[in-house]
């Protein structure tokens, strides 16, 4: 959402196991905490766009070094569960 206006369906996609209920709950809580907000267009079918507000905008550098974080330790976060699923096998 750093980049564009995304519909639910987009969002929906782009987190991997997330339920329709859970993602709707979710939104709804960003939105209340003023870091989201959304535009309905009153359209059949119903069209809902998700953007990020000012306040939202201001966590980017935050959310950025996350993603950077969790770029970098990927392959250790995956070792350390491999380690544990061998471990769990062995018993």
């Amino acid at each position: 959402m750093l980049d564009s206006r995304k519909r639910f369906g987009q969002l929906l996609r782009s987190i991997p196991n997330v339920s329709k209920k859970m993602l709707a709950q979710h939104l709804k809580e960003l939105q209340a905490d003023g870091l989201i907000s959304r535009r309905s267009y009153g359209t059949i079918p119903p069209r809902v766009d998700y953007f990020l507000t000012d306040k939202g905008r201001s966590l980017e550098p935050v959310l950025l070094a996350l993603e950077n974080w969790g770029l970098t330790n990927l392959q250790r976060v995956h070792c350390i569960e491999d380690m544990m699923v061998y471990a769990a096998h062995q018993k």
